[in-house]
């Protein structure tokens, strides 16, 4: 019978949630599924391609699920019924986090498959190491976002601040990847530096923060009631 009710509640929250914030993933995949079939069909040289996908996974899906979950954080119409049930917020709050979150990271798990299997020469790592590529990126921002969103009241200043430091990185690469102080911060080491010596610790120094990132937020929404004084929706 618990089994049940907890498939209930997830069904309802996932209709809270709506469709559209699970299409996203989905549509961003399509999107670049369509764009490599032209690449290929007008014979664009592959390495240009392999750029393409690969800062499909590592940049532009992870970005998506940041600004999600960003929304997901602030926008709640039904914030003060949630308040007065007898289950924690933040336990409700963090099942909403882990649906768009662990849809998204199936989506891009799902979409790396396929890379290896139909464009074996994209992957730039053994398989199981590839899966880094997105999923470092996408726990960072992701964690970033949520945090950002609840500290500033507001979406669209976390996606703003987190767009700027999205948009330096891609545009000053070169500068996080030769300074060892900004390495652990550099969310695209697989599209611009594969092969340097620090990318494995890249990538779990990205995840290791994306928890405390979490952590941080799990602490923040142990007092939800702050989330009335000056919240900007």
């Amino acid at each position: 019978m618990t089994q049940f009710l907890h498939l209930d509640h997830l069904r309802y929250e996932v209709h809270i949630l709506g469709p559209v914030l699970f299409f996203i993933p989905l549509a961003l995949v399509a999107v670049f599924v369509g764009l490599t079939g032209m690449f290929l069909l007008g014979h664009v040289v592959h390495i240009l391609i392999a750029s393409l996908l690969i800062a499909a996974l590592e940049a532009c899906l992870p970005l998506a699920a940041g600004i999600i979950l960003s929304t997901v954080a602030v926008q709640d119409a039904s914030l003060e019924l949630l308040l007065t049930l007898p289950v924690s917020y933040r336990r409700i709050v963090f099942l909403r986090f882990a649906l768009i979150l662990g849809w998204t990271l199936l989506v891009e798990w799902g979409a790396s498959l396929a890379l290896s299997a139909f464009l074996p020469w994209v992957p730039v790592k053994p398989l199981a190491t590839f899966q880094l590529t997105w999923l470092a990126p996408s726990l960072w921002l992701s964690g970033a976002c949520i945090l950002l969103a609840l500290l500033l009241r507001n979406q669209a200043s976390s996606g703003a601040i987190l767009g700027c430091v999205w948009i330096m990185q891609l545009l000053f690469h070169g500068f996080f990847a030769q300074n060892g102080w900004a390495q652990p911060w550099f969310l695209f080491a697989t599209l611009y530096t594969p092969d340097a010596s620090f990318w494995l610790t890249n990538r779990l120094e990205l995840i290791a923060t994306a928890l405390v990132l979490f952590a941080a937020v799990w602490w923040f929404l142990r007092d939800p009631e702050r989330r009335f004084f000056g919240e900007d929706i």
